[in-house]
């Protein structure tokens, strides 16, 4: 007899074989059966491409396998998903030591560092990509901060003069190879030392029990960063289908604006004045009218109700809750009147933009963007979000809203809104009184921008790092 859990949804048959193959590959990893577990793998993925869990483990198996390339591949797109995560950068910096792609490997890691200082882990990887480089003070420096004492002591040695051996080359591991693959091949070190200096092989080993992405959920929400999780064979809910973003063609586009009316929606980096939507438009969910604003819901479609003036037709409203990994979470989506809900029937919401705000309706196309929340006012049903936000120390924590899937969503800003440019050699730093977002593969980190004589913050902001667009609105003058 069928056991059902109460309250869990009916699965079709090809979520039923996507679960199975996943839990027998899992578990097959799990038991180091990397041959054997890689067609269940594939064809978890090849069932479900975007779900985070089985890219993860079939990046692990691709590992172990010597696949590199492919390694790389699913990693970059789980990285770029999840740009806050630092586990999953430690498992991309580990693909890119394997490969001896050396200052790629160092970015990874410094940027799970910076997210979570206090990640061992990277700082050890850290110190070992840095001693391969031939960067010795700075790798003794990570080394101490993952509590490495006998790594710090051969970087010390190696700074006075007494080189250590670095790991001799290897070839890959081929797919009919089951064990470790061997370490990184290097460049040859300036002095041939004794082989009791070579650094253990243990030592770079892939990070198996950083497991699948963890992005962690705390007392007070969800949070935008994670802590390590060990690859366990049991299979979770089937994660959400995130998209990747990539940066080379951004496609977040312009379409409604509170200004004067102009014709052709525009490329989010290329936006220059706003465009208004013509109040007899008939398509779309978001319409300006002279003098108002309306929101179109034939179906279902989420939105805050704040500054409602009236409202045609039949409509119902649901409090939406927050989510997380795919999943609800008990937590109410806003708070108050500001309160996100999901609008379901066939109806017009006549809304007025609080003092000193105004709308923009952008399109996101095949692309997704993280915008704070405070920012988002409404979006279609089709559009897929997540909740989450970026700590700190220093402010309040950054409330983030991550949306992809094709559909309108509607913000509400300050002024109009613009693009800035950031590559690897150029971060941003945007005030908080400015920042809406961002789109592409960038790291935030929370900084102070202004301090006062005895230490404190006066001004925060946030620095985007990466190669993507940061998305800024500019002040009602």
């Amino acid at each position: 007899m069928t056991t059902r859990v109460k309250g869990r949804a009916e699965t079709s048959p090809a979520d039923d074989e996507f679960l199975q193959q996943l839990q027998r590959g899992g578990e097959l990893l799990a038991a180091n059966k990397v041959i054997e577990s890689k067609e269940f793998l594939e064809r978890a993925h090849q069932l479900q491409p975007r779900n985070e869990k089985a890219q993860n483990l079939l990046g692990l198996c691709y590992f172990k396998l010597g696949l590199f390339d492919r390694a790389a591949e699913l990693y970059e797109m789980l990285v770029r998903d999840n740009p806050v995560d630092p586990t999953l950068r430690v498992n991309l910096g580990l693909v890119y030591l394997k490969t001896n792609a050396l200052q790629r490997a160092v970015r990874e890691f410094e940027t799970a560092t910076d997210l979570s200082p206090e990640h061992q882990k990277a700082q050890n990887y850290l110190g070992l990509a840095l001693a391969q480089m031939g960067e010795y003070g700075r790798a003794r420096e990570h080394f101490l901060l993952a509590g490495s004492d006998a790594m710090a002591d051969k970087m010390s040695r190696a700074i006075a003069g007494e080189n250590f051996s670095k790991p001799t080359p290897a070839p890959v591991a081929s797919a009919a190879r089951v064990e470790a693959p061997p370490p990184a091949p290097a460049p040859a070190p300036q002095k041939a030392p004794p082989q009791d200096e070579t650094l253990p092989e243990e030592e770079i080993r892939f990070a198996e029990d950083e497991g699948p992405s963890a992005l962690s959920e705390s007392e007070g929400g969800p949070v935008l960063t994670a802590t390590p999780e060990e690859v366990e064979p049991s299979v979770p809910a089937a994660a959400p289908e995130p998209t990747s973003v990539p940066v080379t063609k951004v496609q977040l586009t312009q379409v409604a604006a509170r200004v004067a009316p102009a014709s052709a929606a525009q490329v989010l980096a290329k936006l220059a004045a706003s465009v208004v939507l013509e109040a007899e438009r008939s398509k779309g969910a978001f319409i300006q009218a002279e003098g108002s604003f309306g929101i179109v819901v034939d179906g279902e479609l989420l939105t805050r109700l704040e500054g409602m003036v009236a409202l045609q037709g039949q409509l119902v409203f649901q409090p939406e809750m927050k989510r997380f990994r795919g999943r609800a979470t008990d937590k109410p989506f806003g708070e108050g009147s500001a309160r996100m809900v999901r609008a379901r029937g066939k109806g017009v919401l006549h809304l007025e933009p609080a003092e000193h705000r105004e709308f923009f309706a952008v399109d996101l196309g095949e692309d997704s963007a993280y915008f704070r929340d405070e920012n988002v006012f409404a979006f279609e049903e089709p559009v897929m979000f997540e909740n989450g936000r970026v700590p700190s120390d220093i402010a309040p924590d950054l409330d983030l809203v991550h949306l992809r899937g094709q559909g309108q969503v509607l913000l509400s800003l300050p002024g109009p809104l613009r693009s800035v440019v950031v590559r690897p050699e150029a971060p941003v730093t945007v005030p908080l009184t400015h920042l809406v977002g961002w789109q592409g593969n960038l790291t935030p980190r929370v900084v102070s921008l202004l301090k006062s004589p005895t230490g404190e913050t006066l001004r925060t902001a946030v620095e985007l790092g990466g190669e993507g667009f940061a998305l800024i609105a500019l002040a009602v003058r």
